[in-house]
């Protein structure tokens, strides 16, 4: 699936104002969340700069790698929906192998 394109934080701030609910206020609020996600690993990338040195500042890291542990897409199981489109896709890459292409 594709991605649309990012929505600026004034384009979110604008959603909200179209749609002040409490769903659309914790839906934005999640969006918030993982936008500081982004954020520190933006804060990690210019540490480690263009040279590619690989000092990052202990706590900086130790922050993004909790932040990573925590997040729900990287522990939950598939949803029904998402196990689906993967089992799908398997036997898709199965058919193909069975007929000499390369996944």
């Amino acid at each position: 699936m594709r991605h649309r394109k990012p929505l600026t934080a004034a384009e979110l701030a604008e959603i909200y104002d179209r749609e002040p609910t409490p769903t659309v206020l914790r839906l934005l609020q999640e969006i918030h969340r993982l936008r500081s996600t982004v954020l520190r690993a933006d804060q990690i990338r210019r540490m480690i700069g263009k040279q590619g040195s690989a000092y990052v500042a202990g706590s900086v890291w130790e922050c993004f790698e909790r932040e990573l542990d925590a997040e729900p897409c990287v522990t939950d199981p598939p949803t029904p929906r998402q196990a689906a489109i993967i089992d799908a896709r398997m036997r898709m890459l199965e058919e193909w192998r069975k007929n000499g292409r390369k996944g």
